[in-house]
């Protein structure tokens, strides 16, 4: 092995490495290049085998920019060579310098992503340009895998910020069980989707759920807003005498309100009040999937036509009253249950309702159902936030 080292700053070093079994050519190629690194402060390693340098890449691989290597060797063929580096330092840019033409070889250094390929004898202007591009590409690809943790860092601080706040304590009801179950989409760490349960005395609670059309951080932004309304307006109803209706129509006003400038922003919400004094239920709801009832093997929808929040301050919004039955398993759930990123498909509704009624004769009604729409699309990880209630009477 042959050392060609320059480097003024000791901390930040970036390697270019030549590897080549004729010490000539590296003598050529050092020559050519030493101005280069110098002024660009790189540290130059050349290699007369590839073993040599595939020894050194675990202690420097990350700080190598290019690698130049010969494609006939003894030990290795350069393109072999190639596919190993490409496999575990896929930032590494890679030219290929070569005096034959074996296709096969140059085939399979295509396969490991080479950056360049230069012929025998050089030009070393051509070679200095493929350099200069390789590095830029380098410092680019760094440069994006950086930003990308600062992205994934916030959003993981973000995530966390949006648990903090959108988290809820299960109130103690009279003759009533709750479980609820909130995944936020994966790869995003935060959700669109909303849900709190609001207790208004030892035999009454409400249950509001919503749901920000689309994906990332704008809609866990309104998310956190919708909380903060919703909130705001349940204090302001709840001194009255509570009425979903009243709820949805008065949330619909402020969010037009605040998002007039965002009309692309839609919220779908519903909002329900039990009572398990009176055995009744109260639903409104604004564009969110219907409420649904399981009780033995049988389970009914609630379905109540309207508009989602954010079209209209005009919209006045209606309630159904529906009785309960001793055993019933209540369900309020978001349309990420349904969808699916691999087909852009949704699971049918009746489908879900399957679920449902499979899952009221196991001890965990939310872990069946989850389970179980995992299973019917084969898959590890849903693609779009998922809440679920369900409640027990």
């Amino acid at each position: 092995m042959v050392l060609y080292y320059t480097c003024m700053n000791k901390k930040n070093k970036e390697y270019i490495c030549i590897i080549d079994d004729e010490y000539q050519v590296i003598k050529a190629l050092v020559r050519e290049l030493s101005d280069f690194v110098k002024e660009n402060n790189i540290v130059l390693k050349t290699y007369t085998s590839a073993n040599d340098c595939m020894q050194e890449l675990p202690l420097i691989g990350k700080d190598i920019s290019v690698i130049i290597s010969d494609l006939r060797m003894p030990e290795i063929k350069g393109s072999d060579f190639f596919l190993s580096v490409s496999e575990n330092f896929p930032d590494i840019q890679l030219i290929l310098l070569t005096a034959y033409h074996d296709i096969p070889d140059i085939q399979k250094a295509i396969t490991a992503k080479i950056g360049a390929l230069v012929i025998k004898p050089w030009d070393p202007d051509l070679l200095l340009r493929e350099i200069e591009k390789g590095r830029r590409l380098y410092s680019l690809i760094k440069d994006n895998s950086k930003y990308m943790g600062m992205i994934e860092n916030q959003l993981e601080a973000a995530g966390d910020f949006q648990k903090g706040l959108m988290s809820t304590s299960l109130p103690d009801i009279r003759n009533a069980r709750i479980e609820h179950t909130y995944i936020p989409y994966p790869k995003l760490k935060v959700g669109g989707d909303y849900y709190d349960i609001i207790k208004l005395s030892d035999s009454k609670f409400v249950v509001n759920m919503g749901d920000v059309v689309g994906h990332g951080v704008r809609p866990a932004f309104v998310t956190a807003m919708l909380k903060v309304l919703s909130l705001s307006v349940n204090r302001k109803n709840i001194k009255e005498v509570f009425s979903p209706k009243k709820l949805l129509t008065l949330l619909n006003s402020e969010i037009c309100k605040l998002m007039k400038n965002s009309k692309d922003i839609l919220v779908t919400f519903t909002s329900l009040m039990i009572d398990t004094e009176k055995m009744e239920m109260t639903i409104a709801n604004a564009g969110h999937m219907p409420v649904s009832i399981v009780n033995k093997d049988r389970c009914t929808t609630y379905p109540i036509p309207s508009p989602a929040m954010g079209f209209s301050t005009d919209i006045v919004y209606e309630e159904k009253v529906v009785p309960l039955n001793k055993g019933d398993i209540v369900t309020l759930y978001t349309d990420g249950l349904l969808e699916s990123e691999i087909d852009h498909t949704k699971i049918r509704e009746e489908v879900i309702e399957r679920f449902f009624i499979q899952a009221s004769k196991r001890s965990n009604f939310n872990e069946s159902v989850i389970k179980d729409s995992k299973l019917v699309r084969d898959i590890t990880d849903f693609h779009d936030d998922v809440a679920l209630i369900s409640i027990h009477v």
